[in-house]
Formats: C-alpha cells, structure tokens, sequence
C-alpha cells in the first residue's frame, strides 16, 4: 500500500447464509473510511475520476440516473440532496431535468469547493454523521456510495434523519451477480474502497430492513469508455419509517457468481504472472505505470518478487510524493532520461497509455500484462 494510506491491505470477503450478501470483513471503521474520503478522495480532479460528468461517457451515465430519479419524484420542487457528489457532475444532471432545490455533500472539501464552482450549494461531510445544520430533503440520492460504507445501519439511520416524511432515496451499486460478466481486471471490485457487494434482491433486502419500502429495483449497464461496461443496479424506495416484517427473500445465487468471479480473476491473475515471468526474466529494475489497485495486487507476484521498482508513475495527484513498495511515486515528466522498461499496471486503456509514452519522448521499453501489440517487451 502506498505510505500513509489509511485503509487495511487485506481483508476477508464473507458471505451471509441467512440472505446471501457478500460484504468484506474488514478490520477498518467507519471513521478510516470517513478519513480516507476526505484526505485521499480521487474525486476532486474532474478529469481523472468519474462523477464530474466532464467526460462524454461519464456525463451519459450521470445524464441517465437522473432521467431516473426524475420519472420517480412527484415534482420538480423535490429538494434532493446528493451524498457523494464529486464534483458535481449528477447535480448538473439533475438541474437539466429541472430541479432547482439540489445540492450536494461530499467527504472531499476540493469537491464541495468544485460544487459551489458550478453553483450549487454543497456540504462537507458524510451521512453519518452529518454536517450541523443540514436541512431536510425530499430526496437523498446514494450513487455509487452504499459499497463505500463500512457502518450501514448507522447510514441508514443518518440517512432518515435527514429526509422528510416520506422522502425518496435512490441508490445505485456496481452489480455483484454480474461481476463475472464484465471481468476487465482481476478482482478489480475486491479492493479497498468497495467492501459491499450487493444485487438485486441484496440491495432490496437491505433498504426493507431499515424501513424503506421498494418502488423499483432494476439493473442497468452503463458504459464508463470506448471499450468498457459496467453493471449496476439501481433501486428507488420510500421511508415507510417501519422495519418490513415480511421474511427477507434471500439471493442464493449471489455467492456461486462470487465464487465464479473469484475463481476467473484468480486465472487471470496467474496467467499475467507467467506472461510477466518471461518478459521479466532478463531484467532487474522496472519503472511502473500506474499506483492503483492493479499494481498494488501485482507486487504480489511471485514474478515481481525479485525485481527492483525504480519507480511508479501515476497521474493522481493524491498519490504523487508518497512512496509504494519503498519507491517514488511520481508524475510522467520526473522519469525523462530513465532507461529501466515501463511495466504497464493495468488492462484497461493500454493503447492510449503506449502513446501517451511514445509521445512524451520516452523511448523505454514497454511490457504489458498481457501482450497483444507489437510494442510489447520493445
């Protein structure tokens, strides 16, 4: 893990057998997750993560939550508050739709600041607990946030606290019974931001169980680029402020999907290190292009355990100056002049990833995971 980084290495993913949610048991508190969020959020650049809805994909994708959260509400005078803003790409959606009473609440204070950029009020903090003086609304939106919180009984009680009588909250996850299907990265959901793994029926169940009744519950596949898909599911539910007594429908599909998911990704995982293995076998030192969850996952190869990384490169700026594995990690223009091979650290985007190089006058040698190209191991 790179240094400082406040969320545990490892954890064990757990299934229950009383409904079959998959969840991680992870030995970290809601207040590491908190801290995290605020401290090392990946979100302020609008350019680099999701949820600014600056980037065509990203904004479609945002554009559509809101087409949903608008044919729900019975009015565009809802006030709607959305937990986890980013930057303010869904609350621009949502003004398009013609809702003028948004605003939103992030951990990150870059965020709220970008927020406010746009012309939206905006707070900062989380659900639980949230910001002194947070008014009440009609609708709370939880996109792509539920799989973040370690403390859910707690969030949901927060999140009541927080809506009128008979409020509306929308909430979105990736789609843990399709996982298997849109497999671009080994586990690259079993990281250590996304610790609940919910479907359909998980998601149903757990909003019944803190007394919101559901209206719709739906999956959907979203496109987050030219190559990739990504599965979701998406309910909205009322406060009934009442537990639902009816017995939970348990999803006893749900863990063999996990199961088949795991077991994929581990192949994947053991095919790149043979692959690496005999790219790897006549050098000793590598420059890394990436300081995420991948690359983080591949200093566990059996393949890398003996080779030296000089360095990782990352755009995040979060990460820059902090160390991983005991090496830099550093921006593309700190590595001008180092002739070591540029490990690709990750699946996606590697085309793009190659030029970029090429075109910063880089003339390193260059090893992907799993060579398709004729740049690979040149």
């Amino acid at each position: 893990m790179p240094e400082g980084y406040p969320l545990p290495a490892a954890y064990d993913v757990v299934v229950c057998h009383r409904c079959g949610f998959v969840y991680a048991d992870t030995p970290a508190t809601q207040r590491d997750y908190d801290w995290f969020y605020s401290e090392w959020s990946k979100y302020d650049d609008s350019t680099t993560a999701t949820g600014g809805g600056v980037v065509g994909d990203d904004a479609a994708r945002l554009a559509a939550t809101a087409r949903d959260i608008a044919h729900v509400l019975p009015s565009k005078a809802s006030s709607i508050l959305d937990a986890g803003c980013a930057t303010g790409g869904l609350l621009s959606a949502l003004r398009d739709q013609g809702f003028s009473a948004v605003a939103g609440l992030d951990p990150s204070p870059g965020c709220a600041v970008a927020c406010r950029e746009r012309g939206f009020q905006a707070y900062v903090g989380s659900i639980a607990p949230a910001p002194v003086h947070l008014p009440k609304f009609d609708c709370i939106v939880l996109s792509h946030v539920l799989e973040h919180v370690c403390d859910v009984p707690a969030f949901f009680a927060a999140t009541r606290g927080l809506l009128a009588p008979g409020g509306y909250l929308y909430i979105e996850t990736p789609d843990a019974a399709r996982y298997e299907n849109y497999l671009y990265a080994p586990f690259q959901e079993f990281n250590t931001e996304h610790i609940n793994h919910f479907s359909a029926q998980t998601l149903s169940n757990t909003a019944r169980r803190f007394g919101f009744q559901p209206i719709v519950t739906e999956q959907k596949v979203f496109q987050t680029s030219k190559e990739i898909y990504y599965p979701a599911v998406f309910g909205v539910f009322r406060d009934s402020s009442a537990e639902d007594g009816r017995p939970v429908i348990a999803d006893r599909e749900l863990p063999a999907r996990i199961d088949a998911y795991i077991r994929r990704s581990a192949e994947q995982m053991s095919s790149i290190n043979q692959k690496l293995a005999t790219q790897l076998a006549h050098h000793k030192r590598i420059i890394v292009w990436g300081a995420g969850q991948l690359a983080m996952k591949l200093l566990t190869l059996p393949c890398l355990a003996n080779i030296k990384v000089s360095a990782f490169v990352d755009n995040n700026p979060i990460l820059r100056g902090k160390r991983l594995a005991g090496a830099p990690i550093v921006s593309p223009k700190e590595i001008a002049g180092a002739s070591q091979p540029i490990l690709i650290a990750t699946l996606l985007h590697v085309d793009e990833i190659v030029t970029d190089i090429r075109r910063r006058g880089l003339a390193n040698p260059i090893i992907q995971l799993l060579p398709e190209s004729s740049e690979a191991g040149r």
